[in-house]
């Protein structure tokens, strides 16, 4: 009885829109809210990042804005170039900022973002 309470939690736990990320670490998907995720990323040290399995984004944000902020019932507003500027307004929101979904690869795509070119990344 109890194996099967946990493996009924560890199937929804992947069906959650927004993950903790935090390096050398796997994506933590548990959050719903994104306000929770970004709080928790804080703590953590880490980012809110949406699960790619469940969570996109419009095609690169709007003119190709780079990151997005995600408030509470999914609303979704890609109009920032920078994760600080996003950071600042989804704290502002009681959100989470978010890496915008890449275009897909194609004549009319601009470059499209494979990662976040402002992460920090450690030498470990």
């Amino acid at each position: 009885m109890g194996c099967a309470a946990i493996l009924a939690t560890a199937s929804s736990a992947g069906a959650s829109p927004f993950c903790v990320q935090v390096t050398g670490i796997p994506l933590q998907c548990l959050y719903v809210d994104p306000g929770a995720c970004q709080r928790e990323a804080v703590r953590q040290g880490g980012l809110c990042a949406s699960n790619p399995a469940e969570f996109k984004t419009t095609v690169n944000g709007v003119n190709g804005s780079q990151f997005c902020v995600i408030e509470s019932g999914n609303v979704v507003s890609c109009a920032f170039g920078d994760r600080a500027t996003c950071t600042t307004e989804a704290n502002r929101r009681r959100g989470a900022c978010i890496a915008a979904t890449p275009a897909p690869p194609g004549p009319t795509a601009s470059a499209p973002l494979s990662s976040d070119p402002f992460e920090v990344k450690r030498p470990y």
